[in-house]
C-alpha cells in the first residue's frame, strides 16, 4: 500500500475535518408537547398542596428573586406567596428540563420519560408518610418543609437548578451547529443562573466543562473550546452589573478559602481515582456519540457524588457549601438511573417484540403515554416500598439526614443574620465606580451578543 495514501490519524482523536453532525431533534414536537404538560401538571398537582403551607425563610446574594418578587407584589401578591409559587415553578421546570436534555441527548421517549418520573416519584412517598403519619416520622424526616430545602434546595437555590438542564441542553447544541439562537438561549439562561444563585453558577459551570469535554473527543475541539469561552465570556459579562470586582473578591475569597483548607486531600488517593475514572470513561465513550449520553451524565454523577460523599464520609469539602450539592446530585442520580433502567428494558427486547417502530404515529403516542403512566406508577410503588426503609438508614441520630439539615439550618441562619429579615436581599458595599463600571459591561456585552447574533442569522 502507499504510504502517502494512509490517512494521519490526528493527535487524541481531536479530527482536524468538521465533524459530521446528526440534525438536532425536534424538542417540542406534539408528543413531546403532551409530556411536557403532563409532567408539568403532576410536578404542580402533587406537590403544590404541601408547598403552599410551607413558611419560607432566606435571604438572597443574587438579585433575580427579589426582582420576580417584587413582580408579584405590583399584582398584589405577598411575597411568601411569591416564593410558594417560585418554588413550584422551580418544580415544574426541573421536571420539563431533564425530560428534554434527556431526550435531546439520548433521542429516545423512553429514556426521557423515566427519567423525568426518577425526578418526580422519590418525595411522594416521603409526603404520603409525613402526612397521613406525622408523629411517627417527624422525629425522621424533620418535616416536609427540611426535606424540599434539603433535596431541591431554598427558593433561589431551586430556580438555580431547575434552569441548569435547559442550559446544558442548549450549550451542546451550539457546541455542534453553532447557531445563532442556541448561543443567545445559552447566554441568556447561563445569565439567570448567575443571577439566582451564585452556588448554582458554579455548580452550573462544572457541568458546562463536564460537556464541553465529553463533545472534545468527537471533532473540532479548537473551534468547540472558543465557542465554551465565548459562552463563558458573555454570560459573565451579561451580570457584570451585579458581579462587580468587589462581588468578584468576596465570591473567589470564599471559594478558595475554603479550597486550599482542604486541598492537600486531593492527593494521593482521590485524584488518583478521578484520573482512573475519566480514563475509563473515556476508553468505554471510544469517540462514539450515541455513547455520549452515558458519558456526560456518569461523570457529572460521579463528580457530585464524590463532593457529597466526601463531605458526609470525611467531614470535609472542596466546596463552599457542600450541602448545596445534594439538590444536583439528586437531579443527575435520575438520569443515570433512567439510562440504567433503558438498558434493562433494551436487554428485554420488548420494543422488537411489540414492533413499536410499526405502528402509526398516533399509536406511538399512546403507546409513550401508557408507558408513562405506568412507569411512574411502578416507580411510585417502588419508592413508597422501599421509603420505610431509606428513612431508617439516613435518619437517626448520627444518620446523614441530620448531618445535612444542620448545615442547611446553620448556613440559612447565618444568611438571615446577614440579611436583618426574611426575603432580604443583601446588598453588596459598593464603590460608585465600580457599580457604573459594571453597568458599562453588561451594557457592552449585550451590544456584543446582539451583534453576533444578528451576524449569524444574516449569514445563515
Amino acid at each position: 500500500m502507499d504510504p502517502q495514501k494512509i490517512p494521519k490519524r490526528s493527535i487524541f482523536w481531536f479530527r482536524r475535518k468538521p465533524q459530521q453532525v446528526a440534525p438536532s431533534v425536534v424538542l417540542l414536537d406534539r408528543v413531546n408537547l403532551i409530556f411536557v404538560f403532563v409532567f408539568a401538571l403532576l410536578s404542580f398537582i402533587i406537590f403544590w398542596p404541601i408547598i403552599s403551607k410551607i413558611d419560607f425563610e432566606e435571604a438572597f446574594f443574587t438579585p433575580l428573586i427579589p426582582f420576580l418578587v417584587s413582580l408579584f407584589e405590583i399584582f398584589k401578591i405577598s411575597a411568601e406567596d411569591a416564593i410558594r409559587i417560585l418554588f413550584i415553578t422551580s418544580f415544574m421546570i426541573s421536571t420539563v428540563g431533564i425530560y428534554l436534555l434527556v431526550y435531546d441527548l439520548t433521542k429516545r421517549r423512553i429514556t426521557s420519560i423515566l427519567a423525568a418520573a426518577a425526578y418526580l416519584v422519590p418525595p411522594m412517598p416521603i409526603f404520603i408518610l409525613s402526612f397521613f403519619f406525622p408523629q411517627k416520622y417527624e422525629n425522621e424526616l424533620i418535616s416536609a418543609k427540611s426535606f424540599f430545602t434539603i433535596i431541591y434546595g431554598d427558593g433561589a437555590h431551586f430556580l438555580a437548578l431547575a434552569l441548569i438542564p435547559f442550559a446544558a441542553l442548549f450549550f451542546l447544541r451550539f457546541l455542534k451547529l453553532a447557531k445563532s439562537s442556541d448561543l443567545l438561549a445559552t447566554v441568556s439562561i447561563c445569565a439567570l443562573v448567575l443571577l439566582a444563585s451564585r452556588s448554582q453558577a458554579l455548580n452550573l459551570f462544572l457541568v458546562l466543562i463536564v460537556v464541553v469535554l465529553t463533545d472534545l473527543f468527537l471533532g473540532q475541539a479548537r473551534a468547540k473550546i472558543k465557542r465554551f469561552l465565548l459562552v463563558l465570556l458573555l454570560s459573565l459579562g451579561l451580570v457584570s452589573f451585579w458581579y462587580t470586582p468587589r462581588f468578584w473578591q468576596e465570591t473567589i475569597l470564599s471559594f478558595f478559602s475554603q479550597l486550599s483548607v482542604n486541598f492537600k486531600f486531593l492527593f494521593p488517593l482521590p485524584i488518583t481515582i478521578g484520573f482512573l475514572a475519566l480514563f475509563v470513561s473515556f476508553v468505554f465513550f471510544a469517540r462514539r456519540e450515541n455513547r455520549q449520553p452515558i458519558f456526560l451524565s456518569f461523570l457529572v454523577f460521579i463528580i457530585f457524588l464524590i463532593l457529597v460523599g466526601d463531605w458526609l464520609l470525611n467531614a470535609r469539602s472542596f466546596l463552599p457549601h457542600p450541602q448545596r450539592l445534594v439538590p444536583n446530585l439528586n437531579m443527575f442520580t435520575a438520569i443515570v438511573l433512567a439510562l440504567t433502567l433503558t438498558a434493562i428494558v433494551d436487554s428485554l427486547h420488548i420494543v422488537e417484540v411489540m414492533a413499536v417502530e410499526s405502528w402509526s404515529l398516533a399509536g406511538k403516542a399512546l403507546g409513550a403515554l401508557v408507558f408513562g403512566v405506568v412507569s411512574l406508577i411502578v416507580l411510585a410503588v417502588g419508592a413508597f416500598i422501599l421509603s420505610p426503609w431509606v428513612i431508617l438508614l439516613v435518619s437517626g441520630r448520627y444518620g446523614i439526614w441530620i448531618k445535612i439539615k444542620m448545615e442547611v439550618l446553620a448556613d440559612r441562619q447565618e444568611t438571615l443574620a446577614l440579611a436583618g429579615r426574611n426575603f432580604e436581599l443583601i446588598r453588596q458595599h459598593t464603590d460608585g465606580w465600580q457599580l457604573w463600571l459594571g453597568i458599562a459591561l453588561s451594557l457592552s456585552f449585550m451590544a456584543v451578543l446582539i451583534y453576533l447574533v444578528s451576524e449569524n442569522e444574516e449569514e445563515g
